[in-house]
């Protein structure tokens, strides 16, 4: 059991890394080690408030499978695995990255671009921003 664990958490790492590879610069991808990315999950499901993400903290597990909730409002339901994602409405876009070890990251953006709010431990915050840029929750091309 422990052994399909261990190859289960083994995916879902490379999946991760995956996912955030498509959107990253190539010349500055988000990496983290197999120890940076192997965090229990929550066994809890009480909703993440994105405000408490802005903390020196590192968390203990990586949440799944509960609400994201916004200061404005807006939830996205986590999927059941940790990973990455984002949504667009009204006229804002959201998005949500677990940084493994360092916690998860939030950002929320005008449509234009002008005004991004982000949310997370100092170095989710710093891997993000590094790999992806400041804009990385922008929606790019919007009509």
């Amino acid at each position: 059991m422990k052994l399909l664990a261990g190859l289960l958490t083994a995916v879902l790492v490379v999946t991760v890394l995956l996912v955030l590879a498509v959107r990253a610069d190539p010349d500055v991808p988000l990496s983290l080690s197999g120890a940076d990315a192997r965090i229990p999950y929550c066994t809890t499901y009480e909703a993440v408030i994105v405000a408490d993400l802005a903390t020196e903290t590192l968390p203990t597990c990586a949440p799944h499978g509960v609400e994201l909730r916004f200061p404005d409002g807006y939830v996205i339901d986590l999927p059941d695995e940790p990973g990455t994602g984002g949504r667009s409405d009204g006229g804002h876009d959201y998005t949500y990255v677990d940084v493994g070890a360092f916690g998860m990251y939030a950002a929320r953006a005008d449509h234009a671009c002008e005004h991004i709010e982000q949310w997370g431990t100092p170095e989710a915050i710093r891997r993000v921003t590094e790999a992806f840029g400041d804009d990385y929750v922008c929606v790019p091309d919007r009509p």
